[in-house]
């Protein structure tokens, strides 16, 4: 009769239930799963959630008409002869209008027409206008274009209003014309009353978003010479169609559907897309006028840059990401190979049993994979579960694209096959050197092979590839960070943490000779890590790898976090400002809000020998408050500001004004706003100063000694109100004073349009690294614990015995697992240190603004994380310590014997 295979004895044929019957066991590997799929799982997760954050602010600071799916048709609305195409008086929408309308409604969308005479649902609408006829038959003096769009009327201030349909006129046309509600105004061949009178939009309605894409038909925001026509709002569908067919002739009629904008993913728009190119390429016309005189089609053409500008800003995350997400999952490949390596412990009895009748490795890392197998895919499930909901919660954006989550899973299953391979291969490699090596052999020549120094010479090879390549460029705009500036440090720091592991350790010989002559707690402390180095090493690897890792995310975050605040501050000057080309006098509501800066373009004298010119930026400002209001760090120049303040209220030098440059050397720098010659010296220079927002250097003159800069000097004044309170109020000075077309400067608006989000979020995702790491520290170190927790309690058991009081194990302990995290905080603060030095110079985030990176040290997170190890460490001495004295010593002795 033949043997049966192994697989179908007991060992193996139990094994799934015998695991379960390892609470310790089942928890390990449970957890360390979970951190692992979690790791691997987050990246697809947060790249995703980064790419509908980066839609969404684009779509947050622009129109709302922008998101929306749209279709639309500019034709005419006559034939040949002039003639209504519906036969009619022209007031029946056309039935491609209505055909589109239901198109949308069968898509699942409900569409709202938006009508009008001019060029609209683009990024520059245009109005076309025509003369109309008033109540006396002249024509008006105004030109006017006419709108329609259901709910137009609910977003106006009504001056008067009647009962009947019509037209509603502004009020400056109204005034101008001498028109009442109920007066009839003439469309070629067709009449309508006024049915009311509205505020004029760009005096009362400018700032409201509903008419946000519509702007450029009321209001003269390019300061042209000739205004948009008055903007005619038709009451009801019908009155513009027959006012639109008789006067213009032809309209654009849109049909757009409403989207929640903020909660949009890239899916959903190409999803939305995808019906809009469909309904658009049912009506068979042309995109542009091809002389056919059919008409254009007019979809919503702005989607396709936002979605471009989206995924370039994922693809610059997707640099220092990757090898983020990879650092955290080998971290945590780690943790659970070593949860196989406490299974082979736990199960030592059964693996010797089985090794003396002949069974190998493979067979047993099989076993283990068995017991093991079912935990671990609880915990990988459990672990892609965390990364959902953690980067939902704490990700960019909670909108995430269904093909990430669907990587994502296969991400969670492909560490769930991963990490058990890595478990049970440990497992039966540990069983089999357990079975098979005798007590006090030598290590094996691979243990010897210093392996880590590949991890060294993987981060000297990322490090030279960096030096013939720009840490930070700039793509359209966007910042994109290398892949290599996050992979080299990160490498070194294991390799390094490694190395001096394996160093440390091997001094722990000549350390027992020392400790012999000390306490007793001492004495077991130093026997107990030096009669398992490798355990040890491991341990004190794990302690200092995260908080190397810690502190160099933690420094690198909080140091590019604020070169990136000096750089939005430098460029708005303070944390807020408001700028108009309005002149107007200050008022006092204006001087209480903030500092108020007028801002000239000039020129000077270029540095160097070549005696050419360059462009400067001149701010005026009021040396009183200016220093009080401005943003300032202390790298920016040699003196502090109130002293650089203090040199513009100087006295003259040979009849020329005291000024401050950045970018300029001392002395008379021939100054010019505009045409107009400033006589100036340059008394004191500054690296940076606020309020630059180009390459060009920057010079600040006292307001109240400069020169009169008359309209025609082409200095081109602008002024600006920097506060560091509420700008609404600022705003509200600025209107009062007379100001109109107030541009807001804030740091939200400052960083989408510099384009810093990518980096921002990298900076988070380190953090939440750094977290990460931790957490798989905390897990090492219970593993440690739990490892050796029968060779401890053993011992522990034959030492009170002796006499050994359970004060002095407590102590011992305490030595041990201290002393190995405050070995491990102090190599892992030295290799930030140095990863620190090496990188963060590299890190500017946007070469064309000041100031260049800045180094923060986060102290209070770096005192935090030394007393959390500490703390850590500490409470998994008690930890042990009751598990010690829980033990039944005959139970142990007996496992022992």
């Amino acid at each position: 009769m033949s043997r049966p295979p192994l697989w179908r004895l007991a060992p193996w044929t139990r094994a799934p239930w015998l695991g379960l019957r390892q609470p310790a066991v089942v928890v390990a590997v449970l957890v360390t799963s979970a951190i692992l799929a979690c790791a691997v799982a987050s990246a697809p997760l947060f790249l995703s959630s980064a790419r509908s954050a980066a839609l969404q602010q684009q779509l947050s600071q622009r129109c709302d008409e922008v998101a929306r799916p749209q279709t639309g048709v500019q034709s005419a609305l006559v034939d040949e002869q002039f003639q209504p195409l519906d036969g009619g008086d022209g007031s029946t929408r056309p039935e491609l209008d209505g055909s589109l309308l239901q198109a949308w409604t069968d898509a699942g969308l409900a569409a709202e027409p938006v009508l009008a005479t001019a060029s609209i649902g683009s990024s520059s609408p245009r109005s076309e206008p025509a003369v109309i006829g008033g109540p006396d038959g002249s024509p008006l003096s105004a030109q006017v274009s006419l709108f329609h769009r259901p709910a137009a009327l609910d977003h106006v201030e009504v001056v008067d209003r009647g009962e009947e349909p019509g037209i509603w006129v502004p009020e400056s046309v109204a005034a101008q014309e001498g028109l009442a509600v109920g007066d009839p105004l003439t469309f070629n061949t067709q009449t309508a009353p006024v049915a009311g009178v509205y505020r004029d939009l760009a005096v009362a309605s400018a700032d409201d978003p509903w008419w946000c894409d519509y702007r450029l038909l009321f209001s003269n925001e390019a300061s042209a010479n000739t205004a948009p026509p008055a903007l005619l709002l038709a009451s009801d569908e019908r009155t513009f169609y027959r006012l639109a067919t008789a006067s213009w002739g032809w309209a654009t009629r849109l049909q757009q559907a409403p989207v929640d904008a903020a909660s949009l993913s890239v899916s959903d728009v190409r999803r939305q897309q995808d019906v809009q190119q469909r309904i658009t390429a049912g009506t068979g016309l042309p995109l542009e006028f091809d002389g056919t005189g059919l008409g254009i089609a007019v979809p919503n053409d702005r989607l396709p840059d936002v979605l471009e500008r989206a995924a370039l800003i994922e693809s610059g995350l997707r640099g220092p990401v990757v090898p983020v997400a990879v650092a955290g999952a080998l971290l945590a490949l780690v943790l659970v190979a070593a949860a196989g390596s406490f299974w082979a412990e736990r199960r030592a009895t059964e693996v010797r049993l089985l090794a003396a009748r002949g069974v190998g490795p493979v067979p047993l890392a099989g076993k283990a994979a068995l017991e093991l197998g079912l935990p671990a895919l609880v915990g990988a499930a459990l672990g892609w579960a965390a990364s959902r909901v953690l980067i939902a919660g704490l990700g960019p954006a909670d909108d995430l694209d269904p093909s990430a989550t669907t990587t994502a899973a296969w991400a969670g299953v492909a560490a769930f096959a991963v990490g058990l391979g890595a478990a049970s291969a440990v497992a039966g490699l540990r069983a089999r050197g357990t079975a098979e090596r005798p007590l006090g052999a030598a290590p094996r020549w691979p243990a010897r092979v210093p392996w880590e120094l590949a991890l060294l010479l993987g981060a000297g090879w990322c490090w030279l590839l960096l030096q013939s390549r720009d840490a930070v460029v700039s793509v359209a705009y966007v910042a994109q960070v290398n892949g290599l500036l996050v992979a080299f440090p990160l490498l070194a720091i294991a390799g390094t943490a490694v190395l001096l592991g394996r160093l440390i350790t091997a001094l722990l010989p000549r350390l027992r000779r020392w400790a012999g002559r000390r306490s007793p707690a001492v004495f077991l402390a130093v026997n107990r890590l030096t009669a398992a180095r490798l355990a040890s090493a491991t341990l004190l690897v794990a302690v200092t790898l995260p908080v190397a890792v810690l502190g160099y995310t933690a420094t690198l975050t909080a140091s590019s976090q604020t070169t990136l605040d000096a750089k939005v501050g430098v460029q708005i000057g303070a944390a807020a400002a408001a700028a108009t080309v309005t002149r107007f006098e200050v008022t006092p509501a204006l001087e209480a809000a903030g500092t108020y800066v007028v801002r000239y373009d000039g020129s000077a004298e270029a540095a160097g020998d070549d005696g050419g010119r360059t462009d400067v930026q001149v701010l005026a400002v009021d040396p009183d408050d200016f220093a009080d209001t401005a943003f300032w760090d202390d790298s920016f120049a040699d003196r502090s500001l109130p002293e650089l303040m203090a040199a513009l209220t100087g006295p003259e030098v040979d009849g020329r004004l005291p000024v401050v440059a950045a970018g300029l050397p001392a002395g008379d720098p021939d100054l010019r706003l505009g045409s107009t010659e400033v006589p100036a010296e340059v008394t004191a220079t500054a690296r940076v100063l606020p309020g630059r927002r180009s390459d060009d250097p920057v010079v600040l003159v006292d307001a109240d000694r400069l020169p009169e800069i008359t309209r025609n000097a082409g200095a081109a004044p602008a002024a600006e109100l920097w506060t560091n309170g509420d700008l609404g109020a600022g705003i509200d000075a600025l209107t009062d004073a007379g100001a109109q077309n107030i541009r807001v400067l804030t740091p939200g608006g400052v960083q989408e349009s510099a384009n810093f989000l990518g980096i921002t979020w990298t900076f988070g995702y380190l953090s939440a690294l750094a977290v990460f790491v931790g957490v798989i520290a905390v897990g090492g170190l219970l593993l440690y614990l739990e490892a050796r927790s029968r060779s401890r309690v053993s011992g522990y058991v034959m030492a009170r015995r002796l006499g050994l009081s359970r004060g002095a194990h407590l102590r011992s302990l305490l030595v041990e697992l201290v002393g190995v995290a405050v070995a491990g905080l102090l190599l892992g603060a030295l290799l930030a240190a140095g990863a620190v030095a090496l990188v963060y110079r590299r890190l500017d985030v946007d070469l064309l603004r000041p100031p260049t990176p800045l180094l923060d040290v986060p102290w209070p997170a770096i005192a935090g994380t030394a007393v959390a190890t500490v703390a850590v460490a500490g409470l998994a001495a008690l930890y042990a310590q009751r598990a010690a004295d829980r033990a039944d010593p005959a139970s142990v002795l007996r496992e022992d014997a």
